[in-house]
Parts: C-alpha cells; sequence; structure tokens
C-alpha cells in the first residue's frame, strides 16, 4: 500500500465517485422500472439491464477502493 499523502483534492478519487454515482442511480432507475412493470402485471423484463447494472456498479465501488489503497486519498 502507498504512504498516504496530503491530497487536498485528488481528481481521480473525484471521476471514479462520480462514476460510482451515476451507476448506483442507473441501477436505481432499472430497478423503479423493474417494480412498475410487476406492478402492471408484466413479466420480468429488465433482468440482464438490472445484471448490467450490478455489475458496473460493482466494478465502480472497487474502482474507488483500489485506488484508496493504492493512492492513500
Amino acid at each position: 500500500m502507498a504512504a498516504a499523502s496530503p491530497v487536498i483534492l485528488c481528481f481521480e478519487k473525484q471521476r471514479l465517485i462520480k462514476e460510482f454515482e451515476r451507476a448506483v442511480s442507473d441501477l436505481h432507475r432499472i430497478q423503479s422500472a423493474q417494480v412498475l412493470a410487476v406492478l402492471n402485471g408484466e413479466d420480468f423484463p429488465f433482468r440482464e439491464e438490472i445484471a448490467a447494472a450490478s455489475e458496473r456498479r460493482e466494478c465502480a465501488k472497487y474502482a474507488i477502493i483500489v485506488h484508496q489503497q493504492d493512492h492513500g486519498c
């Protein structure tokens, strides 16, 4: 692990956090559409989209963790 440096503002960390926020927002939007579809008596039309959005969220989350470990911020 890299030594923690006194980084006031890490642009890469901010970018990764925004990417994570977008991924969470996309997942929430798709899950909300799924709930609405179920309430309207439809099948589960968003299964693949939810899986892909969940994968993007997990990748974004781990990118932040790796950056924190490597960069120390």
